[in-house]
């Protein structure tokens, strides 16, 4: 892969990510009805330890569930860099790459107990490579590689980069011309050769098997479905930013005096509500386990993470005075500080009631 595609790909991906962060300002979309009061979660968040046995931090990439993470670690000589997978106390080293490499551990989802992720590595001379890898989430068995023919590979930090579907693993990739088309690429789960399709308009894998148009300056926010072909557009005003899924989107406009306004509705308009107060979105994902939006705000001095009911309304509060948060599929984790925590949180979505 030329490293020229390489750098679209990552402008793509730059691009995309940035919807959720600024739009212009202009007439605020208003919402049809108001949240519930706010509550406090009783469910118990799973801990795992900022440090392991040798010493070096560990940082959560993706969590399986509450108790079985993935994270990064670098070696106690500071020479490579690990992908270590966590579960029961128990530590497991996945891969091993030299830092000379600047590696990146990307696209991670779960299927049939096997993890599924993305290695991109480069030196300075080159050259840029993206390999798909696999491994058991239980088990001894080494990590496998899957494929390197991953084209100009796009990541948007979404639940969504890799997924899993009719015994493939799918990603998006960028044409390697300036054409307004995406690559729409699968290899087997055994790894093989690879197939890729070239679909009109510039999109990203949502709920399989949705696509959404990765690229609203263009215009509005659309739905393709690829197995039938139904097409769906959501209807905004020129000050909102969307992101969708098939059953819930997420509107963003920005306050000319610099607060958030995030509204959630159906893809038709229809439910139109709003997550009260001046609060962020933690993912570029919509509608988590298909009930849940995550954001954080300020009480005060601190940052505090909740949830957002798309079904009841409610607003609850997850975890006060955090620093780091991610969120992606059904779980969120979080640090209590955001420099050198020594435990890390995480919340299985679906336990919440």
């Amino acid at each position: 892969m030329r490293r020229g595609q390489s750098l679209i790909a990552l402008a793509v991906a730059l691009a995309v990510g940035g919807w959720l962060l600024a739009s212009r300002p202009a007439r605020q979309p208003v919402p049809s009805q108001q949240p519930a009061a706010l509550r406090t979660v009783t469910q118990q968040p799973g801990t795992v330890p900022a440090r392991l046995a040798d010493g070096t931090r560990y940082t959560p990439v993706f969590y399986a569930d509450a108790t079985t993470s993935v994270g990064t670690v670098p070696t106690t000589d500071g020479s490579a860099e690990r992908l270590m997978l966590w579960s029961a106390g128990a530590e497991r080293e996945l891969r091993r790459i030299p830092q000379a490499r600047y590696p990146q551990f990307l696209g991670f989802t779960v299927a049939d107990g096997m993890l599924y992720w993305a290695e991109s590595t480069a030196t300075p001379e080159g050259p840029y490579e993206t390999r798909l890898w696999r491994a058991g989430l239980t088990g001894t068995t080494p990590a496998a590689s899957l494929t390197a023919d991953t084209g100009a590979a796009v990541f948007f930090d979404s639940q969504f980069d890799l997924v899993v579907a009719d015994g493939r693993l799918h990603w998006i990739a960028a044409p390697p011309d300036e054409s307004e088309q995406t690559e729409l690429r699968s290899v087997a789960l055994a790894g093989g050769t690879v197939t890729v399709e070239r679909f009109p308009g510039r999109y990203r894998w949502t709920t399989w098997p949705w696509l959404q148009s990765a690229d609203q300056q263009g215009g509005p926010l659309r739905l393709v479905n690829k197995a039938t072909g139904e097409r769906r557009t959501v209807t905004t005003s020129s000050a909102e930013t969307a992101s969708c899924t098939p059953a819930w989107c997420r509107s963003l406009v920005q306050t000319p005096d610099g607060n958030n306004l995030l509204d959630v509705m159906r893809p038709d308009g229809s439910e139109r509500r709003r997550i009260p107060g001046d609060v962020n979105a933690v993912t570029v994902d919509v509608g988590l386990v298909d009930r849940f939006e995550l954001v954080t705000d300020l009480d005060g001095q601190k940052l505090r993470l909740l949830a957002y009911d798309l079904r009841s309304g409610a607003l609850t509060v997850l975890a006060t005075d955090v620093g780091v948060v991610t969120a992606r599929g059904c779980v969120v984790w979080w640090s209590p500080t955001p420099r050198d925590p020594e435990t890390w949180y995480a919340l299985d979505l679906r336990t919440l009631t």
